[in-house]
């Protein structure tokens, strides 16, 4: 059961209904008029809150002085940072000056390389936070910053209830992020991060899918030699049956069962001094094993197993020929007595042999899982930072399903319930474009990147350097610092996507140019061979802010950098991207790739999309097309379970 396609499935977009979502006004509406009300409760910081914000400060100038301690460029980051007035900044404490917190705020804040860095990262935080106080405690100054705020707040949420758009609450998140740096309106800010905080990806898989990947069928002749009762027993057996992967309902957790089904046939002989019986065996066998999976570990319970058996003497043979009829009848009595312990002990047997075999060749496969799990979803995720908040895994009886919600404190989730999906499809998925908006705002907010970041990357990767990002002799090699709020966004419309680029500051070759904003527009449409997006017109740059068409016009560096862009981008910002079928991987790789059969963009921010079984019959039967594998096989006198394959 490979994971790599349930990572793919994650950061993609799923099904739903053609209606029209948006995000829900009245609540909006309430939201707005709150902020309003909330301009009358501020309440300037005290002296102890002003020091509590100028410890932390202190607190994270001590390892950022031990990173400059020991590095060659320390000192002259020392001289642009301002070391002296930042120490002394942070020693006064209720003294200190909100205007001086200001700039220093500015130098942590600008597009230098290194300022991404952890160590400066942390100081420009509680630098933030220190000159948020400082500012509030201005009496009259801070009331009035205040009001602008929640004025702001108000409009950008009015605003989102009217047009029902996700993008215009863009301003929201750093309102309230210095709303909560300021310890103002507590209460409000807390009420509109809830009204945010639901799921920004739901994700199904049918249990077919899986379920093509793991059953098996089970038909296996083997030999039978045994002692039972101080008789030695053989003959062959011949077992056939099934095992397969079922879904168990669960609501805290995934829950899956492997299950094994088959039934031994054996014709055999015992032979005890001068009597041979003939018997035939039927054993009905089972085992079933439990594999938990929630979003922190993989765990599997202890094999269950169970064998039933049941006799039948065809033949009782008299080797002496002397007594012969004596002989059969106090064989027959014999056998009629011990038959029910005989019985009792193979089924023993036989329960001991499949539980012991069946916990072998599950083993590995639950390793491999939690190995998957913890190498290329968990432990990827955490150590980037990129886990989500929120992560729920449910099963029912057909279904899995994955509810997560990836948004920081100081981020936004959905707003609004997800669009429908469908029950008919095999995988389906509902992402937010928060989740892949707030994704890449930790990824590349306030991120350098330069060419040779790129190439090194498609190096280590083994794939090519994209055409449109390498150098050519027209083009010198190039940087990009990504502005540090929404530095890559997607904003989904009806039927429509739009992907914007914001950069503080570009460098071609050694010249440095101005930030601008890149943006395109795609619709989403459907031809004869399958999905695309279609761009909308040409790829649109501009510096930030500014109103094409308007009385501001572009200045000499504007319009350089902007014919620089326009020649990448425009490859970048492809004019068709063809949408392909969903590869599937591993053990799913035979299934796949499966058919995009919906995709759907909704005005309240939910992209949605589902896929099919790769053959489908008029009516919407699934053809599934399993090459059946032999090689399981169980025996009630000899038992044996071959490998049950879940993976590479």
């Amino acid at each position: 059961m490979h994971l790599r396609p349930l990572l793919t499935l994650l950061a993609v977009g799923a099904f739903a209904s053609p209606a029209m979502g948006q995000l829900p006004s009245a609540q909006l509406e309430r939201l707005a008029a709150d902020a309003v009300q909330a301009e009358a409760t501020f309440s300037p910081p005290g002296p102890g809150a002003l020091e509590s914000a100028a410890v932390g400060v202190r607190n994270a100038l001590r390892p950022l002085d031990a990173l400059l301690a020991r590095s060659k460029s320390g000192p002259d980051w020392r001289t642009y940072l301002q070391w002296p007035k930042l120490e002394a900044q942070a020693a006064a404490g209720p003294a200190a000056d909100a205007a001086t917190l200001r700039d220093l705020e500015d130098l942590f804040g600008a597009a230098e390389t290194g300022l991404e860095r952890p160590e400066f990262a942390r100081v420009r935080k509680a630098v933030t936070r220190f000159a948020e106080a400082t500012d509030a405690a201005r009496g009259e100054g801070g009331a009035r910053l205040y009001a602008r705020r929640l004025e702001s707040l108000s409009a950008a949420l009015q605003r989102a209830a009217s047009s029902g758009s996700a993008e215009t609450l863009a301003p929201v998140p750093p309102i309230l992020e210095r709303l909560g740096e300021s310890g103002q309106a507590v209460g409000l800010v807390d009420r509109v991060r809830r009204s945010f905080g639901r799921p920004n990806v739901i994700l199904g898989i049918h249990e077919d899918l899986f379920a093509q990947a793991v059953n098996r069928p089970v038909d296996q002749a083997q030999p039978v030699d045994e002692n039972i009762l101080g008789t030695r027993v053989r003959g062959s057996g011949h077992t056939t049956g099934s095992v397969r992967l079922d879904f168990v309902p669960s609501s805290d957790r995934a829950a899956f069962e492997i299950v094994l089904a088959a039934r031994n046939i054996s014709s055999t002989r015992g032979t005890q001094g001068p009597v041979t019986v003939h018997t035939r065996g039927v054993t009905d066998l089972g085992a079933r094993r439990r594999i938990l999976l929630d979003g922190q570990s993989v765990t599997a319970t202890p094999v269950d197993a169970s064998a039933h058996t049941d006799s039948t003497v065809t033949g009782i043979g008299i080797s002496s020929r002397v007594g012969r009829r004596l002989i059969q009848r106090i064989a027959s009595k014999k056998i009629a007595e011990t038959k029910p312990k005989a019985q009792a002990v193979a089924e023993e047997r036989a329960r001991d042999r499949v539980r012991r075999q069946f916990a072998e060749q599950t083993d590995p496969a639950v390793d491999q899982i939690r190995n998957e799990f913890e190498s290329r979803v968990r432990g990827p995720l955490v150590s980037r930072g990129l886990y989500p908040e929120m992560l729920h895994l449910s099963t029912t009886d057909s279904q899995l399903h994955v509810t997560a919600r990836k948004a920081l404190p100081v981020q936004l989730a959905a707003a609004s319930m997800p669009p429908a999906v469908s029950s008919r499809a095999v995988i389906t998925a509902q992402v937010h474009e928060s989740v892949v908006n707030n994704v890449l705002e930790e990824k590349f907010g306030g991120a350098i990147v330069r060419q040779e970041d790129v190439e090194r990357l498609a190096r280590e990767s083994g794939r090519d350097m994209p055409q449109s990002l390498g150098t050519d002799k027209d083009q010198p090699p190039w940087e990009v610092t990504f502005s540090r709020y929404r530095p890559i966004t997607v904003s989904v419309a009806d039927g429509r996507v739009k992907v914007m680029v914001r950069g503080d500051k570009f460098m071609a070759g050694d010249r440095d140019y101005p930030g601008m904003d890149i943006w395109a527009t795609y619709a989403i449409g459907k031809a004869p061979h399958g999905w695309l997006l279609l761009r909308e017109g040409d790829v649109q740059i501009y510096p930030p802010g500014f109103e094409p068409g308007g009385e501001a016009k572009l200045s000499i560096k504007e319009t350089s950098i902007r014919r620089i862009l326009q020649k990448r981008f425009d490859q970048v910002f492809k004019s068709e991207i063809e949408i392909p079928d969903l590869p599937l991987e591993g053990e799913l790789a035979a299934m796949g790739p499966l058919p995009l059969a919906d995709l759907v963009a909704r005005r309240d921010g939910w992209i949605a999309a589902s896929w099919r079984a790769k053959d489908v019959l008029p009516g919407g039967t699934s053809v599934v097309r399993v090459a059946a594998s032999t090689g399981a096989g169980v025996g009630s006198d000899s038992t044996r379970v071959e490998t049950v394959s879940l993976g590479r």
